[in-house]
């Protein structure tokens, strides 16, 4: 049995998110399966046209949001690594509060 090489347990979960990323027109349509507090398990169509890095939006108004690393994909899928362990929240929202 393979042994689970994850720095934290992760979640199972069946979330909407968007991705964008320098040179994307517009956010790019997702499913988060299962995530961490330092990673996400992505289902998306066009996975191997997905950039290396990217940030993943997780809220509807983008507030919530996470720098991405992918660690691996597949044809429909990738398993992102998060840049930091927590979502950060955009700066102008952070100023208006």
């Amino acid at each position: 049995m393979p042994i689970d090489q994850r720095k934290s347990r992760r979640h199972f979960v069946a979330n909407g998110a968007r991705i964008v990323w320098n040179g994307s027109s517009s956010p790019q349509g997702c499913r988060m399966l299962d995530v961490s507090a330092h990673g996400a398990r992505l289902e998306l169509e066009a996975a191997a046209k997905l950039p290396d890095k990217f940030m993943l939006l997780l809220s509807h108004d983008g507030g919530f949001r996470r720098q991405c690393s992918v660690i691996w994909r597949s044809k429909t899928a990738v398993g992102v690594e998060f840049s930091s362990a927590f979502p950060t929240r955009l700066k102008q929202r952070r100023q208006a509060n």
